[in-house]
């Protein structure tokens, strides 16, 4: 089979100097991807999944994902950070209301600042200005081959990630099941377990791409998981933390009492 790599630039790619949740409240970095994919210019787009709302246009479905990187959120610092709690009194540069709400829930006197672009101008930025440090994706930085820059790996049971952290979404027309065929051949079950169970989440949670929110599969052995999750209604309302046991056989169901657990807590 033949490919062409078509680079397609999104409203969230072109709006660089506003906060991302004013460029628009889904799909900013999305629209125009499937613009092309649903006009027939393209047979395939591919998105980082966290970016996508939980309702794809009609007749249009997601390919299961290949295997993801780490999914956690990392610390790229100016100077040494030994641990999490360094963070105390620092100036954390991030867009994401997710990363803010949890820094600020976990260390109040954190000050925060936004920051906008892709993972290398984002520490360029933040290198540049008054920031201490900036968030970024474990995912990000390792298929821009910057590990290297990581100053402290944070932890996904307090940082909990974005639904579909380090996943990639393949979209593709329901109709075409020899593409569905091939990226099946490619897929890896783990990841598309994770796709189901977090867009499921997601979706309950009526929740925008830049909502803060946030799901965690912690793994305990073959068969057993504790499903951690976070969510506010809002950027400017308290973040609230719950978490459930599970298993790999019943998250699909387990993963809505996930939902209620962290819409009743205080």
């Amino acid at each position: 089979m033949e490919t062409e790599l078509v680079t397609v630039s999104t409203k969230g790619d072109q709006y660089q100097n506003i906060p991302i949740d004013k460029v628009g409240k889904n799909g900013v970095f999305v629209g125009e991807l499937e613009s092309a994919l649903t006009s027939g210019f393209v047979d395939v787009a591919v998105h980082s999944l966290k970016d996508m709302s939980s309702m794809l246009p009609e007749g249009y479905i997601l390919a299961p994902p290949p295997k993801a990187p780490d999914v956690r959120d990392v610390i790229v610092a100016k100077t040494p950070l030994h641990r999490e709690d360094d963070l105390h009194h620092m100036v954390i540069a991030t867009g994401s209301n997710r990363r803010k709400a949890q820094l600020l829930h976990f260390y109040p006197h954190a000050t925060t600042v936004p920051i906008r672009g892709n993972i290398q101008t984002r520490i360029e930025k933040m290198m540049a200005s008054e920031a201490d440090g900036t968030i970024l994706a474990y995912a990000g930085l390792e298929r821009s081959g910057l590990t290297h820059c990581i100053s402290c790996v944070l932890d996904p049971t307090r940082f909990i990630p974005s639904p579909s952290q380090g996943l990639l979404g393949i979209e593709i027309s329901e109709k075409r099941t020899d593409l569905l065929e091939i990226f099946k051949e490619a897929s890896d079950p783990y990841a598309h377990f994770r796709m189901k169970v977090e867009r499921k989440y997601q979706k309950a949670l009526d929740a925008s791409c830049h909502s803060p929110i946030g799901i965690y599969i912690e793994k305990i052995n073959s068969t057993d998981i504790q499903l951690h999750g976070c969510f506010a209604k809002s950027a400017k309302d308290p973040l609230r933390y719950a978490s459930i046991p599970s298993t790999f056989t019943t998250a699909e169901e387990d993963v809505l009492k996930l939902v209620r657990e962290v819409k009743n807590r205080d």
